[in-house]
């Protein structure tokens, strides 16, 4: 017998039914969209090895809106041994490097390297192309609208 889902069409082998949970929907929601999201970052960014986890790493560095490890592991609710791996691969790939603060010895800098911010802008304008695929089944006004209602769930 196979499980069938809410329209009573059969699901995929290995797939968990999601019973709908009023309280827990819109966050199953929102972890689906934004699994989807970095499936299609993984997808575009593979020829250049790179993965989509990773391109968030760099787009906040580029951004200035994170310095250190630190930063990041606040930002994007990673563990310190997870952004370590993760860090020491992006160094590996010679688009980032880490340097000791002058002022702090204790604290260490992140950058993007010259190769790394030399390629960011080519490598964000496919994620957007990307994800603007994802996001076209919405009109201009839909989008809006969402931009608009998670930007006040954030707030």
């Amino acid at each position: 017998m196979s499980l069938m889902n809410q329209n009573d069409t059969p699901l995929p082998p290995g797939t968990v039914p999601c019973v709908p949970d009023p309280d827990l929907s819109i966050g199953y929601l929102l972890t689906t969209v934004r699994t989807r999201m970095l499936q299609d970052m993984d997808n575009v960014l593979h020829p250049h090895g790179l993965t989509g986890a990773q391109f968030t790493i760099l787009r906040r560095i580029a951004e200035n809106s994170a310095h250190t490890a630190a930063d990041l592991c606040r930002l994007l609710q990673y563990d310190t041994g997870s952004m370590t791996r993760m860090l020491d691969r992006l160094e590996e790939k010679g688009v980032i490097c880490r340097e000791r603060s002058p002022d702090d010895r204790r604290v260490v800098n992140i950058r993007l390297t010259a190769s790394g911010t030399n390629d960011y802008p080519k490598w964000r304008e496919e994620v957007r192309n990307s994800l603007s695929g994802m996001f076209n089944a919405l009109s201009d006004e839909e989008q809006a609208q969402l931009r608009a209602l998670l930007s006040r769930l954030i707030r």
